[in-house]
């Protein structure tokens, strides 16, 4: 029954991996944006609000890629915390059969 509750450390390591680029992808889309310019586009109406979808948008992409980070931390103490939990029912599973053949 016990290796039925194990959680898959492996698949978890991808998933944080896959955190990590989506946060990069975001912290790049950011760089992006700070350093790209709009003005003369257009008309002042059309410059000013690229300038605020930019704005937006840069803000937007700040605020995800922080809400990734602390999922990435949270999901990695989870992944931890079922590790300790297994370990310990592991050991406590091999006691009571230890004392099961004693009886």
């Amino acid at each position: 029954m016990a290796e039925r509750l194990k959680v898959d450390g492996t698949e978890l390591d991808k998933f944080f991996k896959d955190l990590t680029k989506a946060k990069n992808s975001f912290v790049a889309l950011q760089k992006s944006l700070r350093d790209s310019g709009v003005g003369g586009l257009g008309t002042d109406d059309l410059d000013e609000a690229c300038d605020q979808f930019q704005e937006d948008w840069h803000y937007g992409t700040k605020q995800i890629a922080e809400q990734i980070e602390k999922l990435t931390d949270i999901t990695q103490q989870a992944k931890n915390d079922f590790h300790q939990v297994d370990v310990a029912l592991e050991k406590a599973l091999e006691k009571a059969k230890q004392r099961g053949r004693k009886e």
